[in-house]
């Protein structure tokens, strides 16, 4: 199974949505998880949550390098665990979602910020998919955008 050297990990700065602990680990949030209140989202914007300190959210994510090597179906595992479910009914479908995360991510160079959307496309059929992509930020300097995505 293929490894990745990237991952998407947290930054806490409440002005930007972003909850979750300095560090933690962050997947796109599953249907069952909550934003517990602390923030609303227009329609289109989807968010993330940390896969440790009770799956706080975040609506972004910076790339960070491991120092570890991991593979999709461990990240299913941790995640899987960090909902409280027995992953060891894992199916491949399931780890195939967190493989396109993974890859999505190692895409992506160090210290890039990236955000959750959701892409509607009305024709042929309707049709509403989640994009992974990177977040562009105006309005702060650069100290600031320093600080958040390339300081541990």
């Amino acid at each position: 199974m293929k490894t990745y050297s990237k991952m998407l990990m947290a930054f806490y700065e409440e002005e930007l949505n972003c909850y979750a602990p300095q560090g933690s680990w962050l997947v796109i949030a599953d249907k069952k998880d909550t934003k517990k209140g602390l923030f609303r989202l227009p329609h289109y914007l989807y968010y993330f949550v940390s896969l440790e300190h009770n799956r706080m959210p975040a609506e972004i994510g910076v790339v960070k390098e491991l120092e570890k090597p991991i593979t999709a179906r461990e990240l299913a595992e941790k995640d899987f665990h960090s909902k409280g479910k027995d992953y060891s009914v894992l199916s491949a479908d399931e780890v195939e979602k967190y493989t396109w995360f993974l890859e999505r991510v190692n895409a992506q160079p160090a210290h890039t910020p990236m955000a959750a959307t959701w892409f509607e496309q009305i024709l042929p059929k309707k049709e509403k998919s989640l994009r992974l992509h990177k977040k562009f930020f105006t309005g702060y300097t650069a100290e600031e955008k320093k600080k958040w995505f390339i300081d541990e």
